[in-house]
């Protein structure tokens, strides 16, 4: 009986934690009017889930602390992408071959890899561009963890396709969790460590 309870425990709290983490990723997304906010919030929804053994409070505090120290480069990223993104968009409203759409859909799915590879790998000292640059240079260098990324928005547009309920409560805080697991993977976990080798010996 006490196994049980102390499970059913474990699963209230980690429900709650889901919740607790997605509703400051609306409030912060919101105080940023949705389209100054949603990089930022993105960002230290990320961040926090990088942390370990955090109190609410402690959470709280640190989610507000990197939106805030990120929010105008996090934007300048988010402006960036968005003009990519939409330059590339409008061939869908011009162009009706079908290989054309799917060339256009292909290039906005590496768009969207390169967007996580640059949350996952943002360092605060270095050039905006140098870390878009090398976000999708880190395309080509992470394919088992990219397609762990895909899985996981396709993952999120079947989640808002038939329960966007769940969706709502708990999605991009879910999401956020798998980006950072796939993050730690053997193969993330290699580059990380030649990243830092290089900048060692650069320095």
């Amino acid at each position: 009986m006490d196994t049980f309870l102390s499970k059913y425990a474990i699963v209230i709290q980690t429900i709650y934690w889901f919740a607790y983490l997605q509703m400051l990723w609306l409030i912060f997304s919101l105080a940023g009017l949705v389209v100054f906010g949603v990089f930022p919030a993105t960002y230290a929804l990320l961040s926090v889930w990088k942390q370990e053994s955090l109190t609410s409070k402690q959470t709280f505090q640190i989610f507000r602390e990197v939106f805030r120290r990120s929010f105008f480069v996090m934007n300048g990223a988010g402006i960036l992408y968005g003009v990519m993104a939409g330059l590339i968009s409008m061939n869908l409203l011009f162009i009706e071959a079908v290989y054309i759409r799917l060339l256009v859909l292909a290039f906005l799915g590496l768009i969207f890899l390169s967007i996580v590879h640059f949350l996952q790998y943002f360092e605060r000292d270095k050039p905006l561009i140098h870390q878009v640059k090398r976000a999708f240079l880190l395309l080509w260098m992470l394919p088992k963890s990219n397609v762990g990324h895909m899985g996981v928005l396709v993952g999120m547009l079947l989640l808002v396709a038939f329960m966007p309920g769940l969706a709502l409560f708990f999605g991009m805080s879910a999401a956020m969790f798998l980006v950072n697991k796939i993050g730690y993977s053997k193969e993330s976990e290699q580059l990380q460590h030649k990243l830092k080798t290089h900048q060692l010996s650069a320095t």
